[in-house]
């Protein structure tokens, strides 16, 4: 078997070692496109946890990441070997809990916390090695990034007024990313865990493993108690308190983002029952991703769901067809 004009060992283990240590290696010293190995990384380690097993699945894992960091060492490189450890464990904890049939809560919330615990970490620790406040540190690393973005933006072909726009406004738009870090966070780390387990799930299926409380996603519900979250922390946002408000609205984002994951499973539940094709359903999550304003009515889409039932609604409307 080959692949890039690569011959792959007829031996499993080495097979897996070698992917494992291509896919480590651009994570680790491909510029860019790097990134997006390391967030796929865990849909590898998962596949191969659920496939192989977790045992030899981590050896093949933890080889080439240590010869990287050795590596790194030695020419004084600076490479994300941390990085690419944490998100290894990442995939590996989404085949321990999966193969155990836990629920699609704690198959996404367990490796999310991983990552969310990973970057708290991070940011205690390079506050108290530098004997600064980590929120501080906080602060500096959104403040860098959004200079970095809107470099970026200098540099598309977008209109005058618009960069202009963009420039004028850094100091709201730091501001505003730095008092809902905490919410980003987290919703990000349970992006990445959905995202790999998703695909990971649909690799899976292909050879035959199936995880059945991965297949049910589109009858996903919200428990109904969180309303009385959103309903508060909506109302204290009206507080006075810099702190209150501080909390309440990221607790509010990040319920927004729980009825939105939601409103998704009710529109994955009407494709099926429409027999949508692929192509169109990709199409309909591109423009989502692309027009993130139509984020807005999936949300509410989740929300009412708790009154309305819209999956029921669609069962009888197929029915009476």
């Amino acid at each position: 078997m080959k692949i890039f004009g690569i011959r792959i060992p007829d031996n499993p283990f080495l097979r897996m070692l070698l992917i494992i240590s291509l896919f480590v290696s651009a994570a680790a010293f491909v510029p860019a496109v790097g990134f997006i190995f390391l967030i796929f990384l865990p849909l590898l380690t998962f596949f191969y946890g659920a496939v192989s097993g977790k045992g030899k699945t981590a050896v093949a894992f933890l080889i080439p990441v240590l010869l990287i960091f050795l590596f790194s060492h030695l020419l004084q490189l600076d490479t994300p070997y941390l990085v690419i450890l944490i998100m290894g464990i990442v995939g590996l904890t989404i085949a321990a809990v999966a193969l155990k049939n836990s629920s699609i809560e704690k198959t996404v919330i367990y490796p999310a916390v991983i990552i969310i615990g990973s970057i708290c970490a991070y940011f205690i620790y390079s506050g108290f090695e530098l004997s600064v406040n980590p929120w501080h540190l906080v602060s500096q690393f959104i403040s860098q990034t959004t200079e970095q973005n809107i470099n970026l933006y200098s540099q598309l072909p977008l209109d005058k007024e618009e960069i202009s726009l963009i420039k004028d406004n850094k100091l709201m738009f730091i501001s505003v990313f730095t008092s809902i870090f905490p919410a980003l966070v987290i919703i990000g780390s349970i992006i990445v865990a959905w995202i790999n387990v998703l695909m990971g799930k649909d690799i899976l299926r292909k050879t035959t493993i199936i995880l059945p409380q991965l297949e049910r996603l589109s009858q996903w519900k919200a428990p109904e108690s969180i309303i009385w979250i959103f309903i508060t922390s909506g109302s204290l946002l009206l507080f006075p308190n810099e702190q209150v408000r501080f909390f309440s609205l990221n607790i509010l984002i990040m319920v927004c983002f729980i009825y939105l994951l939601q409103g998704f499973a009710i529109i994955s539940f009407l494709f099926q029952n429409k027999n949508v094709p692929v192509f169109f359903r990709y199409l309909f999550y591109f423009l989502i991703a692309v027009q993130q304003f139509l984020m807005i009515p999936i949300v509410a889409a989740g929300l009412f769901d708790i009154w309305v039932d819209f999956r029921r609604f669609f069962q009888k409307n197929q029915a009476s067809t």
